[in-house]
C-alpha cells in the first residue's frame, strides 16, 4: 500500500541540503517533490532522491575538474522493506557541458547499503548525474540532477560553518531498527467523530449459573465440570448438585412431592367412598401442586434420583467458575459465568461537542490498547438519551463480530466513528501520528539522515488514514515505523555524534 501511495502521488522526490563534510547531520530544509540547486558547503553536497522503489542519499565531496576525486558515500534502501542494499552493481552516468558521457562503475556494495566509487572529471561546470541500479530485484533508474565540478582549486567557495538543523538519525542506525515511512497525500475520508470506550458483553450474551437449592459437590459428578477457557454448549451438563439433610434442599423438595402425591391417591380414594370430606382432598392436592412448583423451580422436573443436575444455559465461554469439589453450596450462590463472545458491543463516550452529529453514524472502525490491527465493521446499535453531566459526553453502543476471538472483554478501545459525508485533504497514516505531551506529533524525514518534529492539527480519521489540517505538506515522508527511535536521537544529539558515521 505505501508503495502504491508512493507511485500514485509521485515518481521523485528531491531533497538537497548542506552538510559538513566531516559529519552527517545535515540542514532539514525540505523541498517538496522537486529538485533544488544543491546547498553547498564548500562546493560538496549531500543529496536525497526517492523513486518509487529505492531511496537514494549520498554526500559528495567538492569536485575540482582533473583532481582525482574522493570517495563518495552512496546509499541505497529498497522501499519495499526499507532494508540496505545488499547485492548489485550501481552505475554512475555524467552528461558534461559538452554533452560528453562520463561513467563510473561500483560493482559491488563497500558495505551493506553504501557504495564508495570516487568519480573525477576533466572539465569544469554543470554536470547532469543519473544513476543506474542493476540487483537481484531488478533494474532501477535514479534520476539524480545536476552536479557542480569547479575549474580550480581557487574557485571553491568558502561557506561558513553553521549548526546543523534538525534531527541527525544515520543510515546505519535505520538499517538496524524496525523503520518506515509513507508520503502524505491527497485523499478523501469519510467525516469521523474520534471516542475512547470500551468492550463489553452483549446482555443477552451472558449467563450466570446459580445453585437454586443448597447441595454438596461430590467428587464422582463433578471432576470434569468444566473451567475458565472452557467452551459449553447450551443445555450442556455442566455440574451436578446432591442432597443435604436441610428441608429446603433438592432431594427434600423431591422425597415431599413424592409424599404428597401419594397422600393425594389415597385422599382420592377415600373421598370416593365417601370417607373423608371434599375439603380434604382439595388441600390434599394443593399441598402437591406447591410442593411440585418449588420443585420445578430448580429446574430437574420428571427426572428420576436424589441429584440435581444444573446445564448450561447458553452456548459460550466459561468466564468464572465458583465450585469446589467437595465443598457445599447454598441456594443462590454463582457457581459459573458464561459468555458468548462471538458478538461483543463496544460501548464509547462520545465528546458532548459531538453529540449534534451523533445521529448520522453509521459505522465505525477501532483499534485495542496493545495491537495496531484495524477492526472494521461495528455497526451502531444505540445512541444514549442523556449527556453525563459530569464527563460531558455521550455514551454511544456499537456491535463488532468477534469472529476470531481476539476481542475480550474489557479491553479499551480508540474508536472512529463514521457520518455520511466526507472531505478532503492532506492524509498520512493514522500510526504516524504520537501523541508527547499531549500534542499530536508527526516526525518528517527531509532528507535521508535529517528529520523533523512537528506539531500537527489533525481532522478527520478512518482509523488507518488520519487527515492533517497543518503542520504537513503533501507528498512529505512521514515516519510510521521508528519513530521512538527517532525522537531518541533528538534527545541524545551529542550521543549520535559520538557515535559517527563509518563511511
Amino acid at each position: 500500500m505505501k508503495r502504491t501511495m508512493r507511485g500514485l502521488a509521485v515518481n521523485l522526490s528531491i531533497v538537497l541540503f548542506s552538510v559538513v563534510l566531516a559529519s552527517c547531520d545535515a540542514p532539514s530544509a525540505s523541498r517538496e517533490n522537486e529538485q533544488e540547486e544543491d546547498h553547498e558547503h564548500g562546493g560538496g553536497a549531500a543529496v536525497t532522491v526517492w523513486t518509487e522503489n529505492v531511496e537514494l542519499f549520498f554526500e559528495y565531496p567538492p569536485m575540482v575538474a582533473g583532481e582525482a576525486g574522493e570517495s563518495w558515500a552512496i546509499h541505497l534502501t529498497f522501499l519495499e522493506d526499507f532494508q540496505p542494499v545488499r547485492e548489485g552493481k550501481l552505475t554512475l552516468r555524467f552528461v558534461g557541458p559538452d554533452n560528453k558521457d562520463y561513467t563510473v562503475v561500483a560493482e559491488t556494495p563497500a558495505r551493506d547499503g553504501i557504495f564508495t566509487p570516487a568519480p573525477s572529471l576533466p572539465k569544469g561546470g554543470a554536470y547532469q548525474l543519473a544513476m543506474t541500479l542493476e540487483g537481484p530485484r531488478g533494474k532501477e533508474e535514479i534520476p539524480v540532477g545536476e552536479i557542480r565540478v569547479f575549474g580550480s582549486s581557487a574557485d571553491l567557495p568558502h561557506v561558513e560553518d553553521t549548526p546543523a538543523a534538525g534531527i541527525s538519525f544515520l543510515k546505519e542506525q535505520q538499517w538496524i531498527t524496525p523503520f518506515a515511512t509513507a508520503l502524505a497525500i491527497e485523499r478523501e475520508l469519510r467525516r469521523s467523530i474520534s471516542a475512547n470506550g470500551e468492550i463489553v458483553p452483549v446482555p443477552n450474551a451472558v449467563a450466570r449459573v446459580t445453585a437454586p437449592v443448597e447441595g454438596l459437590i461430590r467428587a464422582r459428578h463433578n471432576l470434569d465440570a468444566p473451567i475458565p477457557g472452557d467452551r459449553v454448549k447450551a443445555g450442556e451438563r455442566i455440574a451436578v448438585l446432591s442432597r443435604v439433610p436441610e428441608e429446603n434442599a433438592y432431594a427434600a423438595l423431591r422425597a415431599k412431592v413424592e409424599r404428597l402425591a401419594r397422600e393425594v391417591a389415597r385422599a382420592e380414594r377415600l373421598s370416593a367412598v365417601e370417607a373423608i370430606p371434599e375439603r380434604r382432598l382439595v388441600e390434599a392436592r394443593h399441598d402437591l401442586e406447591v410442593s411440585r412448583a418449588a420443585l420445578e423451580a430448580v429446574g430437574d422436573v420428571n427426572r428420576e434420583g436424589y441429584e440435581l443436575t444444573l446445564t448450561a444455559p447458553i452456548s459460550g465461554l466459561v468466564t468464572e467458575r465458583h465450585l469446589t469439589v467437595g465443598e457445599r453450596v447454598r441456594a443462590g450462590e454463582r457457581l459459573f459465568s458464561i459468555v458468548d463472545p462471538s458478538t461483543l458491543w463496544l460501548r464509547v463516550q462520545i465528546p458532548a461537542r459531538e453529540a449534534a452529529i451523533v445521529s448520522e453514524v453509521s459505522s465505525g472502525s477501532f483499534t485495542v490498547e496493545g495491537s495496531p490491527r484495524l477492526y472494521e465493521g461495528a455497526r451502531l446499535v444505540s445512541v444514549g438519551a442523556a449527556i453525563d453531566p459530569e464527563r460531558r459526553t455521550l455514551p454511544v453502543i456499537l456491535e463488532i463480530r468477534n469472529r476470531d476471538g481476539r476481542l475480550k472483554i474489557g479491553m479499551l478501545v480508540e474508536a472512529q466513528l463514521f457520518l455520511a459525508s466526507s472531505t478532503e485533504g492532506v492524509a498520512i497514516p493514522s500510526r504516524a501520528v504520537r501523541k508527547e505531551d499531549a500534542l499530536d506529533v508527526v516526525y518528517v524525514q527531509v532528507g535521508g539522515e535529517s528529520f523533523e518534529r512537528r506539531v500537527v492539527a489533525l481532522g478527520s480519521s478512518d482509523g488507518e488514514w488520519t487527515l492533517v489540517a497543518s503542520g504537513i505538506r503533501s507528498g512529505e515522508h512521514v515516519v510510521t515505523e521508528g519513530a521512538y527511535q527517532v525522537r531518541l536521537a533528538s534527545l541524545n544529539a551529542s550521543e549520535i555524534a559520538d557515535h559517527g558515521h563509518p563511511h
